[in-house]
């Protein structure tokens, strides 16, 4: 009696699996946003958000059905998650409606109630089955017949509990921890679920035809917020499944105090991304989704730079992340702060091009006043303020920007005439 209380009251924790399942890949591309493809946004966040968890809970097993851009049957997944006995298994997607006022997430968990109002989604989902060479595997289900039902009930019933557990948590911490707007949890036959004998949903992540969601989904804050948002989820998913299994806690042991990071002194540190010729709009695929970037025109070309800190490892984790996103040429670029352009040099807001000239203060300027105007071959080149440090023009392409002048960008000047 003694040896067992011993035992039942020193128990550890065991080792609790979570297959995530980033949704489409390869050839199934998913739906087709306004800056990013569904496959590349849903891998990206499903990657971060498996890496979250392996950095924070040791005792967890993390396993991605698709690490890459590979296509898999949605049998497949199920077989992945099967085959791992997960704890749970979450698939990672985004939305898309031909109403591209449509915003919200929104999450699915297998059932049959208020099925007609989430008929669009299961079939959009569940589609992937033509691209595949075995369909006839993919029962029909017929929510008329009433053995079909009960058995489909049974089935299900031992993990539907937490499924909708864990869909609720991640609804209500996409409004709590990001402002976004919920459309809540709901249940549908989506083939990606049905066959998984574990606690399991499908996340829409948002509406990726919206503008800006669609901007927000691709960005590297998006994607990143987003991954943070399921894995708050699965952290009080987790402690609650802990408690429920009656797990003891390990002792924490004291972390190490880390040494704290100085700032650098009087510089700022910026990610060089690429240089072109062109001036790319904020939507085009040369972006590559990203849409934060900074650019300055020098001579003929347009440099495009991503980010500004100055702690140096940030720097370097905003180069990893750069680099991983196709920018093999980034690299890393030193500014002194506040510093002057030499005299008679300044920066200026290049915020329209036409083939017209337009008075000062004209109606398209949006309020904006004091105008510079430069012919180059026959289009006029429109520009707005004139400072002499970096920062300075930063805050003037912003207030520019605020005006709806969403690619304006910054350009050097001699005097009154671009470098």
């Amino acid at each position: 009696m003694v040896t067992f209380s011993v035992f039942s009251f020193s128990q550890k924790k065991q080792n609790f699996v979570i297959v995530i399942d980033a949704g489409h890949g390869g050839h199934d591309t998913g739906a087709r946003g306004v800056a990013d493809l569904e496959k590349n946004i849903a891998l990206d966040v499903s990657l971060r958000f498996g890496n979250l968890i392996e950095k924070n809970h040791k005792d967890v097993k993390v396993v991605w059905t698709r690490k890459t851009d590979v296509f898999l049957e949605l049998s497949e997944r199920a077989d992945i998650s099967n085959a791992n006995h997960a704890n749970l298994f979450v698939s990672v997607h985004c939305n898309s409606a031909s109403n591209t006022s449509a915003t919200g997430t929104e999450t699915f968990v297998m059932g049959l109630k208020k099925m007609d109002q989430t008929d669009e989604v299961s079939r959009r989902e569940n589609s992937v089955v033509f691209l595949e060479k075995d369909q006839e595997k993919y029962e029909k289900f017929n929510p008329n017949d009433p053995e079909a039902v009960i058995a489909f009930e049974i089935m299900n019933a031992a993990y539907k509990e937490q499924s909708l557990r864990f869909a609720d948590l991640m609804e209500k911490t996409f409004v709590n921890s990001q402002g976004r707007r919920s459309r809540g949890v709901k249940q549908g036959n989506l083939h990606v679920l049905r066959n998984n004998a574990s606690p399991s949903v499908l996340v829409e992540m948002g509406f990726i035809s919206n503008y800006d969601e669609g901007t927000y989904l691709a960005s590297e804050q998006g994607k990143q917020d987003v991954a943070e948002s399921l894995y708050k989820a699965f952290k009080q998913y987790k402690s609650e499944y802990d408690r429920r299994s009656g797990v003891s806690e390990e002792e924490e042991k004291p972390k190490p105090v880390k040494k704290v990071e100085k700032p650098l002194e009087g510089k700022k540190l910026k990610i060089r991304v690429m240089e072109s010729t062109m001036k790319f709009s904020s939507t085009s695929p040369q972006l590559r989704g990203l849409t934060d970037f900074e650019v300055i025109q020098e001579g003929n070309k347009y440099v495009y730079y991503y980010g500004e800190t100055d702690l140096q490892s940030r720097a370097d984790d905003l180069l990893t992340s750069m680099k991983r996103k196709g920018f093999s040429g980034a690299k890393i670029v030193e500014f002194e702060t506040n510093k002057k352009l030499e005299a008679g040099k300044n920066y200026r807001v290049q915020f329209m091009t036409s083939n017209k000239k337009y008075r000062d203060r004209d109606d398209k300027f949006n309020g904006l006043t004091n105008v510079l105007r430069v012919k180059e071959g026959g289009l006029q080149k429109y520009y707005y303020g004139a400072e002499t440090t970096m920062e300075a023009a930063q805050k003037v392409l912003k207030q520019v920007q605020d005006k709806g002048f969403r690619n304006a960008f910054i350009v050097t000047f001699n005097g009154e005439q671009p470098m």
